[in-house]
């Protein structure tokens, strides 16, 4: 087949969704398909078209890319779009983005009339109704994702195909014990902590806050807390300061080699306001380390089938402290077995399988 992969950026180095996109050409070229991207920028060896972004600010840039990348698309005919972004029209849509409808209501309390008016949030809604309204099929990052695609845009379930992201099982797997001990001594981290980790950079959203004051009504001293993907934040160190537990806390920054970090930590921890799947959640699994998210993240299908608890109803301070405190309170074999049932879990999921699952999608909607 002669595919077109479309986002605004493919390649690593970007980010996660476009990581997602150049390892997918990678998968759909072994298989033998035509992959072309269609982006603004690539890292990726297969063949390029430029839909070209220009202006300032995100309304311009969005709206340049949604109306280059049609006219890319009318003009090459392809056997078949995939679409990775708010883009139209397209005959496979995959929704792995936060659905814009969905957080103006998840991440500003409630969706206003005058807020949807506002230009950047009607830009986006108006290009994220055409690009589902104009698709053949939507693939759903989650089934949390599939449900607010029928609750927001009414969009049938036999048009929804759930496919959770795929994982490469050789770059994150778990640390020798050995391994484990060394990292430990060389980052300075006693024995004795458990150690925590935080990764994202969107710290509102990511709920950076709430496992803060958490961690603050636990009242103990013997963890580390690991932040990676971003430097500081001078509202949250304050309250860190207040808390008299800045020793306990690391700023790490943008860390490349975050399979390292998983593996050595005992919980990795994301109480979100809204994810539709996380990444980071399944990689930290893969490296047999159980994570702890909300139900606002389409992971959280996959971290509560280790244990039901490593979900959140919400992304409180209470309920974030609830789940510390009864994780604290493991034996070493009761976390054992959790990092266990974790590894045991990613291990589904493999690129192989992710690709699999996709193809036949694709076949079954070929004109």
């Amino acid at each position: 087949m002669r595919l077109a992969v479309i986002r605004r950026e493919c390649g690593f180095g970007f980010g996660g969704a476009e990581a997602y996109c150049a390892n997918i050409c990678r998968w759909l070229s072994r298989l033998g398909h035509e992959v072309t991207v269609v982006a603004d920028r690539s890292r990726v060896e297969c063949n390029f078209s430029r839909a070209k972004v220009f202006g300032r600010g995100s309304i311009l840039k969005n709206l340049s890319f949604f109306f280059n990348v049609k006219k890319v698309l009318e003009k090459d005919g392809f056997d078949l779009t995939y679409g990775l972004s708010r883009v139209a029209p397209v005959d496979i849509l995959r929704i792995s983005d936060p659905l814009h409808a969905a957080w103006l209501e998840l991440g500003y309390g409630g969706v206003s009339k005058l807020r949807c008016l506002r230009p950047r949030h009607k830009a986006l809604l108006w290009m994220e109704s055409r690009a589902i309204e104009e698709s053949r099929a939507v693939v759903a990052i989650s089934n949390l994702v599939k449900r607010q695609l029928r609750q927001y845009y009414n969009v049938p379930s036999s048009n929804i195909h759930v496919v959770y992201n795929g994982i490469d099982l050789e770059a994150f797997y778990p640390m020798s014990p050995g391994e484990r001990i060394a990292l430990r001594l060389d980052m300075g981290i006693p024995e004795s902590d458990t150690i925590l980790l935080f990764a994202g950079s969107d710290l509102r959203r990511k709920g950076l806050k709430h496992l803060i004051d958490g961690l603050k009504g636990l009242r103990r001293r013997d963890f580390t807390l690991l932040i990676a993907g971003s430097y500081g934040d001078r509202a949250i160190d304050a309250e860190i300061k207040r808390a008299e537990f800045s020793a306990k806390v690391r700023w790490l920054g943008y860390v490349k080699d975050m399979r390292r970090l998983y593996s050595a930590s005992d919980l990795f921890i994301l109480p979100t306001l809204y994810d539709t799947f996380a990444n980071t959640v399944l990689e930290s699994m893969a490296c047999g380390t159980p994570a702890l998210t909300t139900q606002s993240a389409g992971a959280c299908e996959l971290a509560g089938e280790v244990a039901g608890w490593l979900v959140l109803e919400s992304a409180s301070a209470h309920d974030v402290y609830n789940a510390l405190r009864h994780f604290f309170g493991l034996s070493d074999e009761a976390r054992g077995s959790l990092g266990e049932r974790a590894l045991a879990i990613a291990k589904r999921y493999s690129w192989e399988s992710h690709v699999r699952i996709l193809q036949g999608i694709f076949e079954a909607n070929l004109s």
